[in-house]
């Protein structure tokens, strides 16, 4: 296997993982999932953080207007928590998308000196 097959593996491994966290944390409703996935997308989890809250004060404004918020205990509806789960794993998904997009950018940099994470060629 070659160096960019592995990277690309550990990217593919990262992004799954982030994924999976952040469906953990919508279907079980606890928040340390989230935690551990806005600490694992910084920098752009925090873009995602700030996005997931608007997102759910949208979907629960707009989605408001259509259908009932909240059920008769006043718990969310089934339609906003569906929704705003959905909304949390695909922009927690997006941000380590993201995150994988700038460091190879980053990497990639011409004029930058060791632009490369990989060690250095053998002669």
């Amino acid at each position: 296997m070659n160096r960019p097959s592995v990277l690309r593996s550990a990217e593919a491994l990262y992004v799954l993982t982030v994924a999976g966290l952040a469906t953990t944390g919508a279907v079980r409703g606890t928040g340390w999932p989230y935690g551990v996935a806005i600490v694992l997308t910084l920098p752009c989890g925090l873009a995602a953080t700030v996005l997931v809250y608007g997102g759910y004060a949208a979907l629960k404004g707009v989605g408001g207007l259509l259908l009932a918020a909240t059920r008769a205990d006043g718990s969310d509806a089934a339609w906003l928590t569906a929704a705003s789960g959905t909304l949390d794993v695909a922009l927690f998904t997006a941000a380590a998308v993201a995150n994988v997009l700038l460091l190879e950018r980053w990497r990639t940099q011409p004029g930058r000196k060791g632009s490369s994470l990989a060690p250095p060629a053998r002669r």
